[in-house]
């Protein structure tokens, strides 16, 4: 059983938040470290919004490591970086689509929104509603089992 100080309801909750945040971890890296040893550079098209893509991108991972080393300190932080998180990269994630799909967005608007839903905005309320309210007093917890 996890000790009281939990900051997840169950076991559950905590191995899904770990494999999501190091998944976020893994896309967002690959980018970083392609920009700093492979030198990578933005296509012609992103010109124009080179140096917010490339701030948020290393602020997005930046966050991602904080919000990953919160999860096993057990800190209630984790979910006000991970909330950061989650609306940088649907900022991130809105941007790139404007780009990638300027004239045509209108065709493929769903599709986007289905995936950042699906990939994104679910897990994330999943993870926050997943969060451990301890009683404040010992009358919430009459007729509950303790282990």
């Amino acid at each position: 059983m996890l000790h009281d100080e939990r900051i997840l309801k169950n076991k559950f909750a905590y191995f899904f938040t770990i494999g999501f945040v190091l998944g976020w971890i893994i896309y967002y890296g690959v980018f970083v470290i392609n920009v700093l040893l492979k030198g990578y550079r933005l296509l012609e098209k992103y010109t124009q919004f080179r140096i917010p893509i490339y701030f948020f991108n290393f602020i997005v991972f930046t966050l991602l490591i904080v919000t990953f080393v919160h999860i096993f300190k057990e800190s209630a932080k984790m979910f006000i970086y991970l909330n950061m998180t989650g609306v940088s990269i649907i900022f991130l994630g809105s941007l790139s689509f404007y780009i990638n799909y300027d004239g045509r967005w209108e065709r493929y608007i769903y599709s986007f929104s289905l995936g950042l839903t699906l990939f994104l905005i679910a897990p994330i309320l999943f993870i926050n509603y997943s969060r451990h309210r301890p009683a404040k007093s010992e009358i919430d917890n009459i007729g509950k089992h303790t282990d």
